[in-house]
Protein backbone atom coordinates (compact mmCIF):
# COMPACT_ATOMS: atom_id res chain seq x y z
CA UNK A 1 0.00 0.00 0.00
CA UNK A 2 1.43 3.35 -1.06
CA UNK A 3 1.26 6.00 1.64
CA UNK A 4 0.31 9.55 0.79
CA UNK A 5 2.80 12.34 1.40
CA UNK A 6 0.66 13.56 4.32
CA UNK A 7 0.94 10.20 6.08
CA UNK A 8 4.68 10.04 5.48
CA UNK A 9 4.99 13.54 6.95
CA UNK A 10 2.70 12.55 9.82
CA UNK A 11 4.92 9.56 10.59
CA UNK A 12 7.87 11.96 10.70
CA UNK A 13 6.03 14.19 13.17
CA UNK A 14 4.97 11.19 15.30
CA UNK A 15 8.52 9.84 15.25
CA UNK A 16 9.90 13.14 16.53
CA UNK A 17 7.23 13.38 19.23
CA UNK A 18 7.80 9.79 20.36
CA UNK A 19 11.50 10.60 20.78
CA UNK A 20 10.48 13.11 23.46
CA UNK A 21 8.91 10.38 25.61
CA UNK A 22 10.82 9.04 28.56
CA UNK A 23 12.14 5.52 28.13
CA UNK A 24 9.45 3.90 30.28
CA UNK A 25 6.62 5.40 28.22
CA UNK A 26 8.41 4.72 24.93
CA UNK A 27 8.78 1.02 25.77
CA UNK A 28 4.99 0.69 26.20
CA UNK A 29 4.61 1.06 22.43
CA UNK A 30 5.32 -2.26 20.67
CA UNK A 31 8.55 -2.28 18.67
CA UNK A 32 6.78 -3.33 15.48
CA UNK A 33 4.60 -0.19 15.68
CA UNK A 34 7.65 2.00 16.24
CA UNK A 35 9.34 0.30 13.27
CA UNK A 36 6.37 1.00 10.99
CA UNK A 37 6.48 4.66 12.01
CA UNK A 38 10.24 4.87 11.56
CA UNK A 39 10.31 3.04 8.21
CA UNK A 40 7.44 4.98 6.66
CA UNK A 41 8.40 8.52 7.60
CA UNK A 42 9.48 11.16 5.12
CA UNK A 43 13.21 11.67 5.72
CA UNK A 44 13.19 14.91 3.70
CA UNK A 45 10.46 16.48 5.86
CA UNK A 46 11.83 18.45 8.81
CA UNK A 47 9.65 18.79 11.88
CA UNK A 48 11.07 21.01 14.57
CA UNK A 49 9.63 20.76 18.06
CA UNK A 50 9.82 23.72 20.37
CA UNK A 51 10.01 22.16 23.83
CA UNK A 52 8.62 25.37 25.34
CA UNK A 53 5.26 24.68 23.66
CA UNK A 54 2.94 22.05 25.11
CA UNK A 55 2.12 19.04 22.95
CA UNK A 56 -1.48 20.14 22.50
CA UNK A 57 -0.33 23.49 21.07
CA UNK A 58 2.29 22.11 18.68
CA UNK A 59 1.47 22.61 15.02
CA UNK A 60 0.86 19.17 13.52
CA UNK A 61 -1.01 17.45 10.74
CA UNK A 62 -4.48 16.02 11.32
CA UNK A 63 -3.05 12.59 10.48
CA UNK A 64 -0.41 13.06 13.19
CA UNK A 65 -3.08 13.83 15.77
CA UNK A 66 -5.02 10.72 14.76
CA UNK A 67 -1.94 8.49 15.01
CA UNK A 68 -0.97 9.97 18.38
CA UNK A 69 -4.52 9.57 19.66
CA UNK A 70 -4.53 5.88 18.73
CA UNK A 71 -1.08 5.32 20.25
CA UNK A 72 -2.20 6.99 23.47
CA UNK A 73 -5.46 5.04 23.63
CA UNK A 74 -3.91 1.67 22.86
CA UNK A 75 -0.54 1.82 24.66
CA UNK A 76 -0.01 4.84 26.91
CA UNK A 77 -3.32 5.40 28.67
CA UNK A 78 -4.31 3.92 32.00
CA UNK A 79 -7.10 1.31 31.95
CA UNK A 80 -9.53 3.95 33.25
CA UNK A 81 -8.51 6.46 30.58
CA UNK A 82 -8.74 3.80 27.90
CA UNK A 83 -12.24 2.83 29.01
CA UNK A 84 -13.36 6.47 28.99
CA UNK A 85 -11.91 6.98 25.51
CA UNK A 86 -13.61 3.85 24.17
CA UNK A 87 -16.93 4.92 25.71
CA UNK A 88 -16.55 8.44 24.26
CA UNK A 89 -15.85 6.98 20.79
CA UNK A 90 -18.86 4.69 21.10
CA UNK A 91 -21.10 7.64 22.01
CA UNK A 92 -19.74 9.66 19.08
CA UNK A 93 -20.48 6.75 16.70
CA UNK A 94 -24.04 6.48 18.03
CA UNK A 95 -24.58 10.22 17.52
CA UNK A 96 -23.10 10.03 14.02
CA UNK A 97 -25.26 7.01 13.17
CA UNK A 98 -28.37 8.87 14.36
CA UNK A 99 -27.48 11.82 12.13
CA UNK A 100 -26.99 9.53 9.15
CA UNK A 101 -30.21 7.67 9.88
CA UNK A 102 -32.08 10.95 10.02
CA UNK A 103 -30.64 12.02 6.66
CA UNK A 104 -30.82 8.62 4.94
CA UNK A 105 -33.73 7.05 6.81
CA UNK A 106 -34.68 3.90 4.88
CA UNK A 107 -38.20 4.01 6.31
CA UNK A 108 -38.81 7.48 4.88
CA UNK A 109 -37.17 6.98 1.50
CA UNK A 110 -40.08 5.00 0.10
CA UNK A 111 -42.63 7.22 1.82
CA UNK A 112 -41.11 10.30 0.18
CA UNK A 113 -41.07 8.59 -3.23
CA UNK A 114 -44.71 7.53 -2.82
CA UNK A 115 -45.70 11.07 -1.82
CA UNK A 116 -43.91 12.44 -4.89
CA UNK A 117 -45.68 9.96 -7.17
CA UNK A 118 -49.05 10.87 -5.67
CA UNK A 119 -48.30 14.59 -6.11
CA UNK A 120 -47.36 14.06 -9.74
CA UNK A 121 -50.55 12.09 -10.37
CA UNK A 122 -52.62 14.84 -8.74
CA UNK A 123 -50.95 17.49 -10.87
CA UNK A 124 -51.71 15.64 -14.11
CA UNK A 125 -55.27 15.56 -15.40
CA UNK A 126 -55.30 11.90 -16.16
CA UNK A 127 -58.42 10.35 -17.62
CA UNK A 128 -59.51 7.33 -15.72
CA UNK A 129 -60.45 4.48 -18.00
CA UNK A 130 -63.25 2.32 -16.84
CA UNK A 131 -62.49 -1.25 -17.78
CA UNK A 132 -65.36 -3.37 -18.86
CA UNK A 133 -65.44 -6.87 -17.48
CA UNK A 134 -65.13 -9.71 -19.96
CA UNK A 135 -68.58 -11.12 -19.23
CA UNK A 136 -70.16 -7.65 -19.58
CA UNK A 137 -68.38 -7.18 -22.91
CA UNK A 138 -69.91 -10.34 -24.29
CA UNK A 139 -73.40 -9.39 -23.11
CA UNK A 140 -73.09 -5.88 -24.58
CA UNK A 141 -71.90 -7.32 -27.91
CA UNK A 142 -74.85 -9.71 -27.97
CA UNK A 143 -77.26 -6.87 -27.18
CA UNK A 144 -75.83 -4.87 -30.06
CA UNK A 145 -76.07 -7.78 -32.49
CA UNK A 146 -79.58 -8.83 -31.46
CA UNK A 147 -80.72 -5.25 -30.97
CA UNK A 148 -79.83 -4.38 -34.57
CA UNK A 149 -81.49 -7.50 -35.93
CA UNK A 150 -84.83 -6.64 -34.25
CA UNK A 151 -85.01 -3.25 -35.90
CA UNK A 152 -84.58 -4.74 -39.42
Amino acid sequence: MELTQNYKNAFTEVYEILNLLDEEEYKKIPQNIVSVIENNRNLEYKYEIDRKISLSNLPMLVETKAILFNLFRDYLSTPTQKQKIIEMQREERVIEDKKKRKIYNPDDIFKIKQDKVENILEEKDLVKIKKERFFNKIINKLKKVFGKNKSK
